[in-house]
């Protein structure tokens, strides 16, 4: 199927752009769990999901797609710290999912279970939130990872 067709059937109205060798719709109200239904119907496999923050405090996501010859980029936002899971739909999304709730500490509503991904067992969620809480202009990876390998100064 081609993008175009894809991206009307999910939203009629929806801006979409061709840049790069592939489409890109931004839509910050994306129905999520439709368009993953709408994919598996269609065979269309799932690539991976980035997060970044967005200016606003809220997260970025980005569903990219593959169509054989293209990729299609659905980009969604999520400003209440949660989200549907696309998980149930397509498995191939749980890597992602729990990486991005280690991470930015986002739930994805509908997941009976989220285990750590990058984050040992009992850690807290939003590694990279809480090291931009701190206000500091250095790589929050870095920092994340001082913060994982001390507690109170001290290695874990």
């Amino acid at each position: 199927m081609h993008a175009e067709t894809l991206l009307q059937e999910l939203n009629e109205q929806g801006a979409y752009e061709v840049r790069g060798g592939g489409y890109w719709a931004v839509w910050p109200d994306l129905d999520v769990h439709a368009m993953a239904a709408m994919m598996l119907v269609h065979e269309v496999r799932l690539v991976t999901i980035t997060a970044t923050p967005d200016i606003s405090g809220g997260l970025r996501l980005i569903y990219h797609w593959d169509l054989g010859t293209v990729l299609l980029n659905m980009e969604t936002t999520v400003t209440s710290g949660h989200i549907p899971t696309i998980s149930d739909i397509l498995p191939a999304a749980d890597w992602a999912e729990r990486e991005i709730r280690d991470y930015y500490g986002t739930s994805f509503d509908g997941r009976v279970t989220t285990p750590p991904l990058m984050l040992r067992e009992g850690d807290v969620p939003g590694l990279f939130s809480r090291t931009s809480d701190l206000g500091t202009e250095i790589d929050p990876a870095e920092t994340a990872r001082a913060n994982v390998a001390s507690q109170d100064g001290e290695p874990k």
